[in-house]
């Protein structure tokens, strides 16, 4: 083991997807990285913001821009002049040879940070739908932008801690970097030895098919089967999204419907046969060690299958006035919540005489168990770190190069270090913008609530990053971002929206960074170069995306509102409605001994204590299987929901057990060799075909003929009860 730990990564699931050599020789910083990196974040940003606003976003992610530029680099590469242009020390070359694997990374890196639409948009949008708020043009580019570069100034403070130890294996980046090797035709020791070291050996025909096929061919044969089945759950068989069987059963009753739906519903027996729907809201399982799929189906069943129909038939919360599974507010007679009815006519405050004459603020049994989960979850996480991971943080702040450095990181001592006073200086930089922002534009947030909010940043980012860096699995910071400023200053929902903004948006975007650095550790792209690039493409992509949500406002009739479809703003209507209860209501009055809600705080306190014990018995048996039991993890089994299909998790743990569990043990040498060309296979496969029938029928207005996989009314999974309440009466449903 020591050998092995010597020469290549101590992680199994390292060695089988990251090659543990360098060439430094090869080219990174050219021509042909920042020209594509350019135009592939230009070209994502747009896409993705343009489509995040519909009923069924589409999201063009770093997969799809890792196939596509692959064959554009090795044109520009043929066609190219060898011509060197500028002067000096500033002279480079148009054509400096092959395209080269560091130059692809570097500018999926840079494309990368438009995958996802810059989270402050949602404030912006927000403000404009709910408060009438429109920061213009000025106040948009600087909350977007600070926001934006504080996150990243953050993750470069704690790339130490995060990206440097081995430990910290961050498993998406397994899939991402497997498929840069593949499309390089590289390829690690260990998924070599799943063919006896040589990809291309296949003169011998005694050997298994799976042993002769190479990694590319392999890839090829997934893309293809995976593209021609998409057209049935994406377009032809939808039904296939969600198997509810059990509403099947008996459609004439709410409480089958309630039980069995997979999209609307607790999801029970309900299993998908889309595996867009598999990783939707969840990474691919195919990255994920089983001990976390095993917590994270304890965590999903205990949540979403115990507690919330035990709540909901026991009526706790007043369930049964509503239905089981959405994220809606309601009047107490069940009617969508009139917000304007208990604000001061223009102004963004409470009136609270009018909210006393008109009804609290009353939401699903679903939906309050999600803010207990939350809550229980932020609890978790700061005792599990203080109790599992305390002692190596205090050594790494004393000693940041001590350590369970691997080969990985001996190797990236070949490059000069971004120092840390570049990061720095962002943050300072960025600290001014958003100061501006809140004082110079109607953000009604004062300034000192600026600092508080970086505080909670500072505070939660390293722990949550622990969490995210072994399991994918990204908590959010949200509801204590919200509890904290609607504690303070209750009744102001827009201070309480741009506080989120500078604590839950600058962690998750400081945390997105880190992923982003670790695969340019484990890719070896020098890291100054790889600062240049996520700084360009950062600032990038939140010009686009501000342009884009000016130009759909200004030009789309009703958007955001049910009127607009299919321009409904889905997730503005989540956080919007987080903005009512935390921020126009506040936690004192939403949770006070009178309101039927006064028990979900207790929730973070459960969630502090319950790793107490768990690791006091860990700590007397450290070789049983309290090893496994992580309780953050659990925690997150139902983080997803909402807005995640229940039919979702459980499919998503049976193919990890599968994958991660059975084959990884009983046919190992496949496991290394394909695993991870699997997953990459069946995402770009999907997400090719996906752009194609979007943009070839749905954006044309054409559906498929209706059948019984396809219904033309009700709802997909063929639960038509799921959204009513338990006694069959119709209430407020969007």
């Amino acid at each position: 083991m020591s050998a092995v730990s010597d020469s290549d990564s101590p992680i199994e699931e390292v060695r089988a997807a990251v090659l543990p050599t360098d060439d430094p020789s090869l080219p990174s910083l050219t021509f042909r990285s920042v020209f594509l990196g350019v135009v592939f974040t230009l070209v994502l940003s747009f896409i993705n913001q343009f489509f995040w606003f519909r009923a069924q976003p589409l999201t063009v992610g770093i997969l799809v821009v890792q196939l596509v530029s692959f064959p554009v680099g090795k044109f520009l590469a043929r066609v190219l002049p060898d011509k060197r242009v500028g002067f000096g020390r500033f002279s480079f070359s148009l054509n400096p040879g092959d395209f080269s694997i560091k130059e692809h990374v570097l500018l999926t890196i840079m494309a990368n940070s438009a995958a996802s639409t810059a989270m402050g948009i949602d404030i912006i949008v927000i403000q404009r739908l709910f408060f009438n708020l429109n920061l213009g043009w000025g106040g948009g580019f600087l909350l977007v932008i600070s926001s934006q570069i504080l996150g990243y100034s953050f993750a470069g403070l704690l790339r130490r801690f995060l990206v440097t130890p081995s430990s910290m294996i961050w498993p998406t980046n397994l899939v991402n970097s497997t498929l840069f090797n593949t499309l390089h035709g590289r390829m690690s020791p260990a998924a070599a030895d799943g063919n006896n070291g040589n990809d291309n050996d296949g003169g011998e025909q005694k050997k298994p098919f799976w042993k002769r096929l190479t990694r590319g061919r392999f890839f090829m044969l997934v893309f293809a089967c995976s593209f021609v089945y998409y057209w049935l759950p994406g377009y032809i068989f939808p039904l296939l999204v969600s198997i509810s069987w059990i509403c099947w059963t008996n459609k004439k009753s709410v409480t089958v419907s309630q039980i069995g739906s997979g999209l609307h519903g607790l999801g029970i027996g309900s299993f998908a046969l889309d595996w867009n729907t598999v990783v939707s809201f969840l990474p691919t399982p195919l990255s994920i060690p089983v001990w976390a799929h095993l917590n994270m189906l304890a965590g999903f069943v205990t949540f979403i299958w115990i507690l919330v129909p035990a709540f909901y038939w026991t009526n706790t919360y007043n369930a049964k006035q509503f239905p089981i599974y959405n994220t809606k507010l309601y009047d107490k007679w069940g009617n969508k919540y009139n917000t304007t009815r208990v604000m001061v006519p223009g102004k963004n405050i409470l009136d609270r005489e009018a909210y006393d004459n008109y009804s609290p603020v009353f939401q699903t049994v679903f939906f309050a168990l999600c803010y207990g989960q939350g809550l229980a979850t932020l609890g978790a996480i700061i005792s599990h770190t203080v109790l599992y991971h305390g002692r190596d943080i205090v050594k790494r702040v004393r000693n940041a190069r001590s350590g369970d450095e691997d080969i990985h990181a001996r190797l990236m001592r070949a490059y000069k270090e971004v120092p840390d006073w570049w990061y720095a200086v962002l943050f300072v930089v960025a600290f001014a913008l958003a100061m501006v922002t809140i004082t110079c534009f109607p953000t009604d947030m004062p300034w000192w609530s600026l600092i508080l909010a970086l505080v909670l940043a500072i505070g939660f980012t390293l722990p949550l990053g622990l969490i995210m860096a072994v399991t994918s699995q990204n908590p959010s910071i949200s509801m204590i971002a919200e509890w904290v400023m609607g504690a303070i200053l209750p009744g102001r929902p827009v201070a309480n929206l741009m506080f989120k903004n500078f604590s839950t948006v600058i962690c998750q975007q400081a945390l997105s960074l880190t992923q982003d650095l670790k695969l340019g550790h484990y890719m070896k792209v020098p890291p100054r170069e790889l600062f240049i690039f996520q700084i360009t493409g950062t600032l990038l992509a939140g010009i686009i995306n501000l342009a884009t949500t000016n130009y759909l406002f200004d030009n789309i009739p009703n958007v955001c509102t049910d009127e607009g479809y299919p321009w409904t703003c889905p997730n503005a209507s989540i956080w919007g409605a987080g903005s009512i209860i935390w921020g126009v209501v506040g936690p004192k009055e939403y949770f006070s001994s009178k309101s039927v809600y006064h028990s979900v705080p207790f929730f973070l306190l459960i969630g502090f204590l319950i790793p107490i014990p768990i690791y006091f018995l860990y700590r007397w048996k450290p070789k049983s299987w309290l090893q496994h039991i992580h309780v953050p993890v659990f925690m997150l089994g139902p983080g997803p929901y909402p807005p995640a299909p229940t039919s979702e998790l459980p499919t998503w743990v049976a193919i990890g057990i599968v994958f991660n569990g059975y084959i990884k043990r009983y046919y190992n040498k496949w496991w290394r060799k394909f695993n991870y060309v699997l997953s990459a296979g069946l995402d770009s496969g999907i997400a090719i075909c996906a752009l194609v029938i979007f943009f070839a029928l749905q954006n044309q207005n054409t559906a498929f003929p209706s059948w019984w996989g396809n219904p033309a009314d009700g709802p997909v999974d063929q639960c038509p009860l799921a959204t009513v309440a338990v006694s069959g009466a119709n209430a407020y449903i969007s």
